[in-house]
């Protein structure tokens, strides 16, 4: 868990980010990157500095990583104690709370081992909820509800099925047709 924890951190690395959105290239980042290391400055302020980025570009992307990486991190939370379950490894028991959140995936009867891909999850906030859009081989998995139990200022490295509230919490699946089916669209 660990190591996908870890590896969802480096896909939301600043500098992609800036990529992606844009904002500069790959030549860009690079020379950055070089410099901003041997003035020991922080890539962004780098950035601003000589003005390749601006600050409001710098914040949308820091919203960005910051976003990534809580759903990558609630992703593996919630669901690698799943993955195990169903993978037949031996797991820890399951908080009953979780349990009764996650039944329609721990009685599917698909042959398919259970797969998803954290650093590919969505985060969306609204009064201190959360929902959470995971994509994997079932479908996309939508959790709504969540709750952090703490007021959001823990690493998110650090984050465990103990930092959320699931009472209330719902999760809906929306399943995935395989559109290489030729029965499909008859």
């Amino acid at each position: 868990m660990e190591e996908q924890r870890r590896a969802a951190y480096q896909n939301s690395r600043l500098g992609q980010i800036l990529i992606t959105k844009g904002y500069i290239s790959e030549e860009q980042l690079d020379a950055a990157i070089h410099r901003s290391e041997s003035h020991d400055q922080l890539l962004g302020e780098y950035l601003i500095r000589r003005r390749m980025i601006s600050r409001w570009q710098l914040r949308r992307a820091l919203s960005t990583q910051s976003q990534r990486r809580l759903s990558a991190s609630l992703s593996l939370a919630l669901l690698t104690p799943v993955y195990r379950l169903l993978a037949r490894e031996d797991a820890e028991p399951i908080d009953k709370a979780l349990e009764t959140l996650l039944k329609p995936l721990l009685t599917s009867d698909s042959a398919n081992p259970f797969e998803f891909i954290p650093d590919l999850s969505m985060i969306d906030r609204h009064n201190g909820l959360i929902r959470l859009r995971i994509p994997s081989n079932y479908g996309e998995l939508n959790f709504d509800g969540l709750q952090l139990t703490h007021d959001g200022s823990k690493n998110h490295l650090e984050l465990s099925l103990a930092d959320l509230e699931l009472g209330n919490a719902r999760l809906f699946i929306r399943t995935i047709h395989n559109q290489l089916d030729p029965l499909v669209g008859r």
